[in-house]
């Protein structure tokens, strides 16, 4: 199926590889694809969601990380938020345990994954199969950016809504501005 995408398509799903390894989780899954989404800079998938506020680094800090991630990769923003004092945690463990005891020892399971591309999750392998149905749709024979987001958006993915509605956006509202890239692309 992966000869039938655009070499910016494949480039959001290097993305959404890349960061699914950076997290440390085993599994590309519908919100590292978004993530890809995001950080594109094709008109079809990363200008729609940019214009609707949804960048690449928002999508990041939602997406769950490993167990084991690193300390020093904490968003202490993220935490202020809901009322955690990262900093004031950290002084009580490290009075308590001694300095440097909230670093993260190596974990040989997190390089071991690294070397390997982690799968697709079956809700991603849903969604890309949806984006290939949505180039057919549109009388495409290769998949784009705009498919593969407009595919996310058919899964009806709770994760993808959440994104979407923090926002201000409607899936509708931004399939619609997908939809509109894409068919100007296609005409050119």
């Amino acid at each position: 199926m992966f000869e039938r995408f655009t070499q910016e398509a494949k480039a959001i799903l290097v993305e959404a590889q890349d960061l699914a390894i950076e997290l440390g989780v085993g599994y590309i899954s519908p919100g590292h694809i978004l993530y890809g989404c995001a950080a594109g800079r094709e008109s079809t998938a990363g200008e729609p969601l940019r214009a609707a506020g949804i960048t690449a680094e928002s999508i990041r800090r939602l997406l769950p990380r490993a167990e084991n991630q690193p300390v020093e990769d904490v968003d202490t923003e993220v935490l202020r938020a809901i009322g955690i004092d990262f900093e004031g945690v950290r002084a009580v463990v490290e009075e308590t345990f001694g300095s440097g005891s909230l670093k993260s020892a190596p974990d040989r399971r997190a390089a071991a994954t690294k070397t390997r591309r982690p799968p697709f999750t079956p809700e991603a392998k849903q969604a890309l199969e949806l984006s290939l149905r949505v180039a057919l749709e549109l009388h495409d024979r290769r998949i784009r950016p705009g498919h593969i987001l407009l595919g996310l958006f058919r899964l009806d993915n709770d994760f993808i809504s959440i994104v979407v509605r923090q926002n201000g956006a409607t899936i509708a509202g931004l399939s619609a501005a997908v939809l509109e890239s894409v068919d100007a692309v296609s005409h050119r």
